[in-house]
């Protein structure tokens, strides 16, 4: 079943069946001084050139976290909503868990965004979940409970089961709920992204009309190379059945890894969006012949 987003511009629809989307995730001061620093300072034209170049770079959503030391979210989050609604089209993801953030944002957030995100911790679904189905948006469901996130496959489809119930008796629409594997880095736990990627497997195939989620740099966080183990796992995870992916569009082998995941389902007729991005980054370039075979 596809859901709708709208920001300033037109509705787009997210189908799980359908190709894969970005929500940019580079609003967000966790780990980038500088951008926590435009934010205390309340230096907005800082924070809406990213907006606009995950906009440019091809990002269908912006995902705008404001979380970090010093920053007030009740106060900062609602200002940034509103200046990015008014200078990007796109549907924009408010990332926050404070009840009173979400609650003055989503008043000043125009169409209709999606909410990031709800857990199955107890406290979490009593406060923001009448705040979200009163709304009537999306939200990110995480496959993480009251005791935390689970290590297997296991555990975490029976999280989303519980909070995905939780969310429809609230008053969300089941379409509207994303299910998030939870990206974990392969840096702590060899193991991670084979979880993930399970987690993935199996959530695509017991809520084929829910979209899934998930913050892919997370896999490669405190590792050298990370946009290479990024672009792999996005890739794969894309193939698996993760339409909505959070990641950085303006960093092309993310972006292409989205778009080799769309051509391997068999989402991208003729391969036509690939193509037209190749030819959008590189217009001096022709595309390689196509591969013959010297004995056909």
């Amino acid at each position: 079943m596809s859901m709708i987003l709208q920001g300033r511009g037109d509705p787009i629809t997210i189908d799980p069946a359908g190709p894969a989307r970005i929500i940019g995730e580079r609003i967000n001061p966790s780990g980038r001084k500088n951008l926590r620093q435009a934010l205390l300072e309340g230096n907005w034209d800082y924070v809406i050139r990213e907006a606009i170049q995950q906009v440019e770079a091809g990002a269908d959503i912006l995902d705008v976290n404001v979380g970090g030391k010093g920053i007030d979210e009740t106060v900062v989050l609602p200002e940034l909503i509103k200046r990015i609604a008014e200078a990007v089209n796109v549907p924009l993801s408010i990332d926050t868990r404070v009840p009173a953030a979400l609650e003055a944002a989503l008043a000043v957030c125009p169409g209709r965004p999606l909410v990031n995100s709800i857990g199955g911790e107890d406290k979490v679904l009593s406060e923001n979940l009448p705040l979200i189905a009163n709304a009537h948006v999306p939200v990110i469901v995480l496959c993480m409970g009251q005791e935390g996130i689970p290590a297997n496959a296991d555990d975490r489809l029976r999280i989303a089961h519980k909070v995905l119930d939780a969310a429809v008796r609230a008053g969300v629409a089941e379409n509207d709920v994303i299910l998030d594997p939870l990206v974990m880095t392969v840096g702590a736990d060899d193991q991670a992204a084979r979880v993930t990627l399970e987690t993935t497997r199996r959530l695509r195939k017991e809520f084929p009309n829910n979209n899934i989620t998930g913050g892919a740099s997370n896999v490669s966080f405190g590792m050298p190379a990370r946009p290479i183990i990024n672009a792999h796992f996005l890739s794969t995870a894309v193939t698996l059945g993760m339409n909505l992916p959070i990641t950085d569009p303006t960093d092309a082998q993310l972006k292409y890894a989205v778009l080799c995941g769309n051509i391997f389902l068999g989402g991208d007729r003729k391969t036509r969006n690939y193509m037209r991005h190749y030819r959008m980054i590189t217009p001096e370039q022709d595309p390689p012949a196509p591969h013959r075979n010297p004995q056909a």
